[in-house]
């Protein structure tokens, strides 16, 4: 199978231009600590990248499910789940996919004064071990949070609340015991970090069908307690919640791609185009039609 540098179904990757990091670098209020491309990969199967002269980045590597490795200095690592590990700059490497368990990878290459030493106190494969506050579904949707404020520009406010923001994801990769006990209330913690992971499940399956029974196997819950707790916490009925966020990627599609209505009915798990458009209108207020046409140019 060809190894690939990225193109996965699914994934984020947002790389700022060159000014634009230049600027930041010379900003005292964020040149510490500088995004230079940020990303995630779901199920990144073939993933490979050699770099026999390495980067001019420092890179962090979150693996958030399934296995990868890399290779710093002729010795190979393996990344297990819930591990990351920081490369640093200027150094050759190598790092992958696991052929039999693709990973799923949040990753960030950084620049800045205090990168060195960050890479310096980060060494190695570590782990991030789950417990009932572990915050990793916190950090997982803070990363999510990143993504989507680099994506929405590169004006200075913009650009400076990524870099000072990244300095707490930091944190919380440097200090994983403080971030944990930050947590006020140990139930709201638990609460919060299942709901992150439920939907950040949710989102990995935009595309798939999903049941309640399904979702509720996955956490190892009954279905009317994975109904009971989601509602509280959110809201919304589980499914209710996963419909919208299914119609929401619909009008990014719509919006960012020339596929045709039945085509995103398909990718998004609608077997039936016209079932699709008038759930599309019942959530949105319009069909998928009238919601393309009326955007703007």
């Amino acid at each position: 199978m060809a190894k690939i540098k990225h193109g996965f179904s699914g994934q984020r990757l947002i790389v700022y231009p060159f000014y634009v990091i230049e600027q930041a670098l010379n900003n005292p209020l964020v040149a510490d600590l500088v995004v230079h491309s940020m990303g995630y990969f779901p199920k990144a199967e073939s993933h490979y990248i050699d770099r026999a002269s390495g980067c001019g980045e420092y890179l962090l590597i979150y693996c958030t499910k399934g296995e990868g490795w890399y290779v710093l200095d002729g010795k190979r690592y393996v990344v297990p789940e819930n591990h990351f590990f920081i490369l640093p700059a200027e150094k050759p490497h190598q790092y992958g996919s696991s052929e039999h368990d693709p990973w799923y990878i949040y990753w960030a290459h950084f620049k800045g004064k205090k990168a060195k030493y960050i890479s310096d106190q980060l060494q190695g494969v570590i782990p991030i071990d789950m417990d009932d506050n572990s915050r990793i579904g916190d950090r997982i949707a803070f990363f999510d949070e990143l993504l989507n404020v680099l994506e929405s520009g590169t004006d200075e406010a913009t650009v400076n609340y990524v870099n000072l923001s990244f300095n707490h994801l930091i944190a919380s990769f440097l200090y994983v015991k403080t971030y944990r006990e930050a947590k006020f209330s140990k139930s709201k913690a638990e609460n919060t970090f299942f709901i992150s992971l439920a939907t950040h499940f949710m989102t990995e399956n935009l595309e798939n069908k999903l049941t309640l029974k399904e979702l509720a196997s996955h956490f190892g819950y009954s279905e009317s307690y994975m109904y009971r707790l989601f509602f509280k916490e959110t809201g919304y009925a589980p499914m209710n919640y996963f419909l919208h966020m299914k119609i929401d990627r619909a009008c990014q599609l719509l919006l960012h791609t020339n596929m045709k209505i039945n085509q995103v009915a398909l990718k998004l798990g609608f077997d039936d185009p016209y079932y699709f458009s008038r759930i599309f209108k019942k959530i949105v207020g319009t069909s998928p039609k009238d919601y393309r046409h009326s955007l703007p140019k």
